[in-house]
């Protein structure tokens, strides 16, 4: 569309200008003259057609997106002559600003702990996060549904999120610098409270940052990162067991399972003697038991379970953030189509396998179970037109969450415990090339929960060791906000 503009406006201009010049007037008459006459208006006409776009284009919606699309250069005359609008958390805090009296200065408070998500604002990189997709919004460009002025931009505007500066911080603080990522959002209504990706990196050493292979420091764990679940998945396999009558008793002998001949064994940690091995729901929940929740998907079958994965958004991703043509989306999870290998769905009955999503996938799902089965799409801020969803029966997703309590309780979540909020929790250790990857997610109080918070640890060994005490550390800072 640019370069096709482009030629179109230089070859006709070059044909009234040339025209204009080299046309013979002389013995022509009036005919002579009128041609010139033509190619003159012809020449002032397209000129006024630029300028026009020039002069008018802050309030020509067509003008606009063809800037934001082709000029992603934050330190233009069209960002910076007239200010930038402010982002800012859920309580009014600043978490992106322009610096007053200092034409390309930029301040994003959070730091580090905020450039995932808040994104930067660089004279050479350009821009990303929420400062992208917000960008019309801040610099006062007409949107559609916003008024419009031919002669001038509209005032920038301000965009409030709907992070927490509070819990961001604290999250990024209790990561420590190890490869992971943090969610914590409001089951009720979708909201996300904090969305953090560990390591990240300072806005004022972007190149390094970007010559970092090892750590990628830039790279979004908790929306882009896609990891094996673990036992984290359980509640979902629970939950599906439980909706569709599958949740029997079943035979875990100490020895392992293999659901077919020439497959790997599936083993448990906890080994109970044969004339005890057969299990049912709740122990199995308890004591994490990866043969009893690999026969009860297998039994399930692969069609319910499709149909179940779709409902809760597996193999699709989100759009958290969304201002004209710019969305801040996540990557789609990863479900294999095991219609032809049944005898794989054991594997991904207890989170292994083929399948793999991403942090917020996992916060989202255990969103599910906390809000009554619904799931309300996780958002940043305002744009983002995703509809709830059911995806479990309330009967369903209120059993579950008693199983996470009792996971609390007297399970392998027992360190979750925080005095006067009943926690409802679960972890994981999914098995990956080299240490296993640390999982916990979980949900308070357990009556009208209204905080989940889901962590990940690269390569932390035991979920309840190296994931659980970050979540633990989030829910307090977020009971002592609420004090």
């Amino acid at each position: 569309m640019a370069p096709v503009f482009h030629l179109v406006f230089l070859a006709l201009l070059a044909l009234c200008a040339v025209g204009l010049l080299a046309w013979p007037t002389r013995g022509k008459g009036w005919r002579g003259w009128g041609l010139a006459l033509c190619f003159g208006l012809g020449f002032a006409a397209v000129l006024l057609h630029q300028a026009g776009w020039q002069l008018s284009g802050f309030g020509s919606t067509g003008f606009q997106k063809f800037q934001r699309r082709y000029d992603t250069r934050p330190a233009t005359l069209a960002r910076t002559a007239e200010g930038r609008g402010r982002l800012l958390d859920r309580n009014g805090e600043v978490l992106a600003a322009s610096l007053p009296g200092r034409r390309w200065g930029h301040e994003a408070p959070l730091g580090p702990a905020g450039l995932h998500v808040v994104g930067y604002s660089s004279r050479t990189y350009g821009l990303t996060g929420l400062e992208r997709v917000y960008d019309a919004r801040l610099c006062g460009f007409a949107t559609p549904e916003g008024p419009r002025d031919w002669l001038r931009r509209a005032a920038p505007q301000d965009v409030r999120l709907t992070l927490d500066a509070r819990l961001q911080r604290a999250a990024f603080e209790a990561l420590g610098g190890r490869k992971g990522a943090v969610v914590a959002l409001d089951p009720r209504t979708g909201e996300i409270l904090a969305l953090v990706s560990s390591p990240s990196a300072d806005e004022a050493d972007l190149a390094a940052a970007m010559r970092n292979r090892a750590d990628a420091p830039l790279f979004n764990r908790a929306t882009h990162g896609l990891y094996p679940p673990g036992s984290v998945f359980k509640p979902f396999v629970a939950a599906l067991a439980v909706q569709e009558g599958k949740a029997g008793r079943y035979l875990c002998p100490p020895q392992g399972w293999a659901p077919a001949p020439n497959t790997r064994p599936i083993g448990d940690t906890h080994r109970h003697a044969p004339d005890e091995a057969t299990l049912d729901l709740g122990t199995a929940f308890a004591e994490s038991s990866n043969i009893w929740f690999a026969k009860s998907a297998r039994q399930c079958g692969w069609e319910a379970f499709r149909e179940a994965a779709a409902r809760g958004g597996l193999g699709a991703g989100f759009t958290l953030a969304a201002c004209g043509e710019r969305a801040f989306e996540t990557e789609a999870g990863r479900v294999p189509d095991l219609s032809r290998r049944p005898n794989q769905l054991a594997y991904v009955g207890f989170g292994q396998g083929e399948l793999l999503l991403t942090p917020l996938h996992v916060a989202a799902l255990t969103a599910a179970i906390a809000n009554g089965g619904v799931l309300m799409p996780p958002h940043l801020g305002p744009g983002a037109p995703e509809a709830p969803r059911r995806v479990w029966r309330a009967d369903v997703a209120e059993l579950v969450r008693h199983l996470m309590r009792r996971s609390v309780e007297r399970g392998t979540s027992r360190g979750a415990e925080l005095r006067g909020m009943r926690v409802c929790g679960k972890t994981g250790t999914a098995e990956t090339s080299g240490r296993d990857h640390a999982w916990f997610t979980c949900f308070a109080p357990e009556e009208g929960p209204r905080i989940v918070v889901t962590v990940l640890v690269e390569h932390g060994g035991f979920g309840a060791q190296a994931a659980l005490p970050i979540a633990r550390r989030l829910l307090e800072a977020w009971r002592a906000g609420r004090e």
